[in-house]
């Protein structure tokens, strides 16, 4: 089903919606897209992982390279991604992925590929703030419609529900 956007920058200004219910509080998740009642919803997924940077990248993989834990679940992320680099200092995520992360869909998968990896980088740190780069150069706009990637996003930024 079409989605429109017709002010990409009024993204940035909705409010979160709760989470869902399939994974606990401070455990790592993947946030999957399930398409819901004319809706997209980012629903967390818990998944194990080892020390910080590494589970960040994990994570961000799991939802390239794995299937979908439940059928009604699917990646917004084009396959073949690449995580490039992770890193995690403080309340700072700076992930770099490879061109592909930017390349085919609609805005709507643009936005649903920025709320995955964003949400599943903050899943441990709510409130920690997500730097995207590809190829190592900052990611300002994604999309033939030109989403607006703030730098640094936070959760508040995008809602769970688009």
């Amino acid at each position: 089903f079409p989605v429109t956007i017709a002010n990409p920058t009024s993204i940035n200004q909705v409010t979160q919606s709760p989470p869902a219910a399939r994974a606990v509080d401070g455990e790592l998740s993947a946030y999957w897209i399930e398409s819901k009642r004319n809706k997209l919803v980012a629903v967390p997924i818990a998944i194990k992982a080892k020390n910080n940077d590494e589970a960040i990248s994990q994570v961000v993989n799991s939802l390239i390279t794995e299937k979908p834990p439940e059928s009604e679940l699917y990646s917004a992320i084009p396959a073949k991604t690449k995580v490039l680099n992770v890193s995690v200092e403080n309340q700072d995520i700076r992930i770099d992925l490879s061109r592909e992360f930017t390349q085919g869909g609609g805005s709507a998968s643009m936005q649903g590929r920025i709320i995955q990896v964003l949400y599943s980088a903050t899943s441990l740190q709510p409130d920690a703030k997500v730097y995207l780069s590809v190829e190592g150069k900052s990611l300002k706009y994604i999309g033939g419609e030109g989403l607006e990637v703030p730098r640094p996003m936070t959760r508040k930024d995008f809602a769970l529900e688009f």
